[in-house]
């Protein structure tokens, strides 16, 4: 973990300490209005839980797509006339990075978390449970983003860091039909068989992508964002925004592993095959998450960071773009 994060999320933290959790029925749904205070900005805040059946928490495998049992947990964020809607997911780590964005942008901000997640808050790190691209989860939050733009209106964009970059990415993938405006991919990957394959078996994430996910290669390939998928999108008129580093500090905190051919630039290689024509992605030489942080609200408004890089229908991965 970079180490200006504990201090950025220990702020968002102490601004808003009013999440509320209530497991008092098998399927619940809890409103309640709150007053989130960051950076002099006041924004009147709904929050919405999803909440299971606490036997559910207690399951010590993944959960299946045939569940019935609802498995997001879906915060919104509401703000007074709001602009449009700032989508995110991975848990309350990757909302905290999120909401100073779409605070200042005055957008409507809608958080998904998985229901076996508990990674509330600092110092419970151990406690994470990533969907990893898992199909009910993605349906249930899809079908809430869908909800709130109905009502909010506005752009639509979907926006992560890191994890939820891959988050945000396998969402829009899997529902082309929610056609946002922009999905913006930072500092992540867009291919889980090639994530999993660079972690040793005891690395801790490569322990939670098997625990949730089976961790066989066809069960990866699944729950990677699609070519088709992400084609669809960008044909519909989504604007699709991969910007990762190549920094000496990227390379150094995660080998180079989300900076290499095989994290996000073969994917973008495939799909301006797929499309015939060239694809666009962003290089910089920012630390891990540091992006997202400072030039977040200016990728949101559709502007870019970093150096721009044209993948063509060809399949070659340009030059100086991925890590050596």
């Amino acid at each position: 973990m970079p180490r200006e994060l504990p201090q950025f999320l220990g702020r968002i933290e102490r601004a808003d300490r009013s999440v509320a959790e209530a497991l008092s029925c098998p399927v619940q749904v809890v409103s309640r209005t709150v007053w989130a205070h960051f950076r002099g900005v006041r924004a009147r805040t709904r929050l919405t839980l999803l909440l299971a059946p606490v036997a559910l928490l207690m399951l010590g495998a993944a959960i299946p797509a045939s569940a019935a049992t609802p498995t997001a947990i879906v915060t919104t964020y509401e703000v007074s006339s709001p602009r449009g809607v700032l989508a995110t997911s991975g848990g309350w780590a990757y909302c905290s990075q999120a909401r100073p964005i779409a605070l200042s942008l005055r957008y409507t901000l809608v958080c998904g978390r998985y229901v076996l997640d508990g990674y509330t808050g600092l110092g419970l790190r151990g406690k994470r449970w990533m969907d990893w691209g898992n199909p009910v989860y993605l349906d249930e939050l899809a079908a809430k983003i869908a909800e709130v733009h109905r009502r909010v209106g506005g752009p639509l964009v979907l926006a992560g860091v890191s994890y939820s970059g891959y988050g945000v990415a396998v969402l829009a993938a899997r529902h082309p039909e929610l056609r946002p405006d922009r999905v913006i991919v930072v500092d992540s990957f867009l291919d889980l068989v090639a994530r999993r394959a660079h972690l040793p078996a005891s690395h801790e994430t490569a322990r939670e992508i098997d625990r949730e996910t089976g961790g066989t290669a066809a069960a990866l390939a699944l729950r990677s964002p699609s070519v088709s998928g992400l084609a669809k999108l960008v044909r519909s008129g989504t604007q699709l925004v991969v910007v990762w580093s190549t920094s000496a500090a990227e390379r150094r905190e995660f080998r180079a592993r989300l900076c290499d051919a095989t994290a996000s630039a073969g994917r973008l290689a495939a799909l301006s095959r797929q499309l015939g024509r060239p694809v666009e992605a962003w290089v910089t030489q920012n630390r891990h998450g540091v992006t997202f942080w400072n030039y977040g609200s200016r990728l949101v408004l559709g502007g870019h960071i970093g150096t721009g890089f044209v993948f063509r229908p060809d399949g070659r991965i340009p030059v100086g773009a991925t890590c050596p």
